[in-house]
């Protein structure tokens, strides 16, 4: 089955730790890409095709942001996609910075780090806010 996407997706290596489901009955996940338009909630909790879920987001801030979304596919005991609903102003704002923070924290950059034959098989790799020094 293929599935159309209206925004680019970004992938994330360190994942986004979620709350989802209803006041009711909370679950945990986590989210493993993520687009303006919907993102991929890992879980092993149980969703349906079409179920209409609130999803509680950790910001990088410490912050918690609430996005509604309908669930557009399921992978039993995998996870689920999530179609956003229309998000206000504000919120539609930071969830296009908060894809553009995982975007520019999943790009590598490489250079020489000095002029010896040894040292110029390192590349110096940003990530996370770390930086990575090793042999290619």
């Amino acid at each position: 089955m293929e599935y159309s996407r209206e925004a680019e997706r970004v992938e994330i290596d360190t994942a986004i730790y979620i709350l989802w489901g209803t006041d009711e009955s909370l679950r945990g996940g986590k989210i493993t890409s993520l687009s303006t338009k919907g993102c991929f909630v890992q879980t092993r909790s149980e969703a349906t095709p079409g179920q209409l879920i609130s999803i509680r987001i950790r910001l990088p801030t410490e912050r918690w942001m609430l996005i509604e979304g309908q669930v557009k596919h399921v992978l039993r005991r995998v996870g689920f996609g999530v179609q956003f609903a229309e998000l206000p102003e504000g919120d539609a704002g930071m969830l296009g910075l908060l894809v553009e923070f995982y975007r520019d924290d999943a790009q590598i950059v490489s250079g020489l780090l000095c002029d010896d034959d040894a040292a110029s098989k390192n590349i110096e790799r940003i990530k996370g806010g770390r930086v990575l020094v090793g042999p290619i």
